[in-house]
């Protein structure tokens, strides 16, 4: 990836003579403008590992020359968080705090510059890399080249595109010899047209993006060309342009998700979820569908979990995932398959009821790789599993409105309430106010969702319970006596 660094001790043309290659953590030393570079078989933006501009190794050296007289303090060791969801980033410091390991938040915005603005800013602001590691989908490739210079346990940048592409995912199993999911990759609703007829019904989603983002379900050519409408040349919420879309077989049994924290190619399962399959809802005759998260329960130890863990190792190895976290979703039909893997943390906070969690797991790997090579494989069976049992409740509303605070106090009365999540994230104590909510057409327009600690029969019935309460917990218009937030005179107080 990008041009062969040169040979220490030799200095290229036009570089001063106080030039030593390799000297600066996270610089390329040679001249170079390019900003990324072009795919011949994808066709999609890549980071390569293109050497750095002169202006910048300038600055690396000028700032190098200040800290060796005292113009400027010693650079401080740190691992570099990379994501904006605050309650997330506090979580993952307090991880790394505990082995004596300082961190700092870095914002995507930055890291999306590329390699040299990231390097440039953390020396700038005085601090050298320990670890950098991704919290969103749209900073896993610019953050293995990084890794990769500074010699940091990461992945091959030079097989990012496995694990940000969901196409070039299938396929990538495809050529492993693993079972992997029928497939195009259309940049017109025509070249999607045939793929339909010999499918009937197919899954249309961006190749790059995250959380249920402008994926669909068609199974007619109008609802084809309705979900080509809506997601083709579109700006995705990773960022990336939709310049072409993934058009697969649609799948249909329990669906699974695998937590895993990898160090030199191990593989470590910190949690694996599953649940029913995705509902779905539509805007009307010709609309193709969405789909709307419904319940994940904690899988315990069984013949078809280890099934699933195996089948996800191989499709790590398979995407070149050898360091750091990765959060894979499946589906069993006849046996798992692949739906796709964030090469980063799960998303919202750790659910399981017992340590480590993955982002326990993931500093481990960082900052005391023997304790992490100690753990098992996967999560061991429990003396009693049954008692130390877990779900997450995603909450569906049906119209644009408001959730009562009544509906809000029941859930929390549940004997198995741990938490609210997402879109409630920070509610606690009674009484409550009723919160506004929007009509549930995917995971980002979910109210919240609600995290169950328990027997498994107990969270079991308290997911029904939570379900069975939403029949009465919207409403459209706020009643005259049901506070809302900001309501000056209500005796409430909102949960921070």
């Amino acid at each position: 990836v990008g041009r062969t660094a040169p040979v220490a001790g030799t200095r290229p043309p036009g570089r001063p003579a106080t030039w030593q290659a390799g000297r600066f953590p996270g610089v390329r030393n040679c001249a170079s403008t390019e900003d990324f570079a072009e795919d011949e078989n994808s066709q999609e933006r890549c980071w390569p590992d293109v050497d750095s501009p002169n202006p910048l190794v300038a600055r690396f050296i000028v700032r190098a020359v200040h800290r060796a007289v005292g113009g400027l303090p010693p650079v401080r060791q740190v691992a570099v968080l990379i994501g904006c969801y605050t309650p997330k980033l506090n979580e993952l410091a307090s991880r790394f705090h505990k082995h004596r390991v300082r961190t700092i938040r870095l914002h995507p915005y930055v890291a999306v510059g590329g390699p040299d603005r990231i390097a440039d800013t953390l020396d700038a602001a005085g601090f050298s890399v320990r670890h950098l590691v991704p919290l969103v989908d749209a900073v896993v490739e610019v953050i293995d080249t990084v890794n990769h210079r500074l010699r940091l346990p990461g992945n091959d940048p030079g097989s990012s595109r496995l694990r940000r592409n969901k196409f070039s995912q299938q396929d990538a199993l495809r050529h492993a010899c693993l079972p992997a999911v029928e497939q195009c990759s259309a940049k017109s609703v025509d070249e999607a047209l045939p793929f339909l007829a010999a499918h009937q019904m197919v899954v249309v989603k961006p190749k790059d993006s995250s959380g249920g983002d402008g994926v669909w379900l068609a199974s007619s050519e109008q609802e084809l060309r309705a979900a080509f409408a809506s997601e083709l040349g579109k700006t995705n919420v990773e960022q990336g342009v939709n310049n072409a879309l993934v058009v697969m077989r649609a799948l249909v049994g329990e669906e699974w998700v695998v937590n895993t924290v990898s160090l030199d190619g191990v593989h470590k399962v910190t949690d694996a979820w599953f649940g029913p399959r995705k509902q779905h809802t539509t805007d009307g005759v010709g609309r193709p569908k969405q789909f709307i998260y419904d319940m994940q329960f904690l899988a315990c130890d069984s013949a078809r979990r280890s099934h699933v863990v195996a089948f996800t190792a191989a499709v790590l190895d398979a995407l070149g995932v050898r360091n750091g976290a990765a959060h894979t979703e499946l589906v069993w039909a006849d046996g798992p398959a692949l739906l796709e893997v964030n090469a980063r943390l799960a998303g919202g906070l750790p659910r399981i009821p017992h340590r480590p969690d993955q982002l326990e797991v993931l500093a481990m790997s960082v900052c005391d790789p023997a304790a992490f090579h100690a753990l098992p494989l996967e999560p061991p069976p429990l003396a009693d599993e049954s008692a130390h049992s877990a779900a997450v409740v995603f909450l569906r509303a049906p119209s644009d409105g408001w959730i009562l605070g009544a509906a809000l106090q029941e859930i929390t009365d549940l004997r198995t309430f741990a938490r609210f999540e997402r879109g409630l994230t920070g509610l606690s104590g009674a009484p409550f106010e009723a919160q506004p909510v929007q009509r549930t057409t995917g995971l980002f327009s979910s109210p919240g969702a609600v995290v169950l600690h328990g027997t498994a029969a107990a969270v079991k019935e308290d997911a029904m319970s939570i379900r069975a309460l939403e029949g009465h917990a919207y409403v459209t218009n706020l009643p005259k006596n049901e506070p809302a937030p900001g309501d000056a005179d209500a005796d409430v107080t909102k949960g921070t």
